[in-house]
């Protein structure tokens, strides 16, 4: 993938990073006719990350954007068929078909959704990699914003968005909250393609598995991500958020002696696209913006921690409020482009600030000494409701 050409017209509406949100908010946004630049910072698009879990909320959004969309994204994506829950001692605690198969649930590969969304931007939206905002200007209110970004040209915009993520640059600057708040846990993830692990055991066999191993304060998941992937991802705790000098021997050493497919998943994936982060999040706050022609969208708004499994969902939701109250602003009129950025942010915050709290409890809860005695009652229940 490939950086547009940078150029200094006037763009409707700037966008600070292109993941999952500030695509989709590019899509939306476009699609209303203004023009849009995503400016990301990242140097290619690259295969990094693991999986991601869409359901009926996060397709309906995205279908509001484009049913073509929603059902490109939904092609490359995999319903789970078979479930295994296991101890680390190996004992299993559940293994049957997938209370989810059959739903409109999905595992999506983080960097396949990232790529259908770019594959599919509407001709009018430009993206410009290695850009890097370092500040930006909005005063005067009747002049562009006008936005720095390190070693490439000023660019100009009659809005900004930031999708930009935890430690969201814009954010830094409208909210001024500080850092994110470290969890006090890390977390491993990593993609790598099916046929690398062959042969494969269940739950893995027909192709749409999720495996599933707790314990010892800990959680290893691995899940059929489609595109003939297979993705992980692992949790623990840990004191400091601070990376370790080698992702992959810090991982296979937390989780040194758990079951052999945990090792095999770690040790056959490239090392250097093996990501370990911290899990943060953040208190909601009432405001997002600076209440004129500024607001924040996705993580850069509200992150929230993944216990829940509802960050893409949010984000695309946002992209669908945020396009629908600019539909039929006039971008010169400050006045009516400041309403319309409250009345997102309210709709937002509203619906975003419970969900924040709930997770933050639910994470909390996922790493207790009987979260594996949980979640197989919770799969045990859902999977006989289903059934009935």
């Amino acid at each position: 993938m490939t950086q547009s050409s940078a150029n200094a017209a006037t763009l409707d509406i700037a966008i600070i990073g292109a993941g999952p949100g500030g695509l989709s908010a590019a899509h939306a946004l476009a699609n209303r006719g203004f023009s849009v630049g995503v400016f990301e910072q990242a140097q290619v698009l690259r295969p990094i990350g693991a999986a991601l879990g869409l359901a009926e909320q996060g397709y309906a959004a995205l279908g509001d954007i484009s049913p073509t969309l929603s059902k490109q994204v939904q092609a490359r994506a995999t319903n789970p068929q078979q479930q295994l829950l296991m101890r680390p001692s190996g004992e299993i605690l559940f293994a049957d078909e997938s209370p989810m198969a059959g739903t409109s649930f999905t595992w999506l590969g983080w960097f396949n959704l990232q790529s259908c969304l770019y594959e599919m931007l509407p001709d009018s939206v430009k993206l410009y990699l290695k850009h890097s905002l370092i500040h930006f200007e909005s005063e005067p209110l009747d002049a562009p914003i006008r936005l720095t970004f390190q070693d490439q040209p000023d660019q100009f915009a009659r809005i900004l968005v930031g999708a930009d993520g935890y430690r969201s640059v814009v954010r830094n600057k409208t909210v001024g909250d500080g850092p994110p708040l470290y969890t006090g846990t890390m977390t491993w993830r990593g993609s790598l393609p099916r046929q690398a692990l062959s042969p494969l055991a269940a739950p893995f066999i027909e192709g749409a598995g999720f495996q599933l191993i707790v314990g010892q304060q800990k959680n290893f998941w691995m899940m059929d991500a489609g595109a003939e992937q297979i993705a992980w991802g692992g949790t623990a705790p840990q004191v400091s958020p601070e990376k370790s000098e080698s992702a992959l021997e810090t991982v296979l050493q937390v989780f040194e002696g758990w079951p052999p497919i945990v090792q095999k998943m770690i040790l056959t994936t490239d090392p250097m696209s093996i990501i370990e982060t911290g899990v943060f999040d953040r208190e909601p706050v009432p405001q997002w913006g600076d209440g004129q022609r500024i607001t924040l969208l996705g993580d850069a708004a509200h992150p929230i921690r993944p216990a829940l499994g509802m960050g893409t969902t949010l984000a695309f939701q946002d992209a669908v409020t945020l396009a629908g109250l600019l539909e039929d602003v006039t971008m010169t009129d400050i006045p009516s482009v400041s309403d319309a950025l409250m009345q997102y942010e309210q709709q937002r915050i509203e619906i975003t600030a419970p969900l924040q709290k709930k997770a933050r409890e639910q994470g909390l809860a996922s790493h207790s000494d009987d979260q594996a005695d949980r979640l197989k009652m919770g799969f045990e229940a859902a999977l006989a409701s289903r059934r009935k």
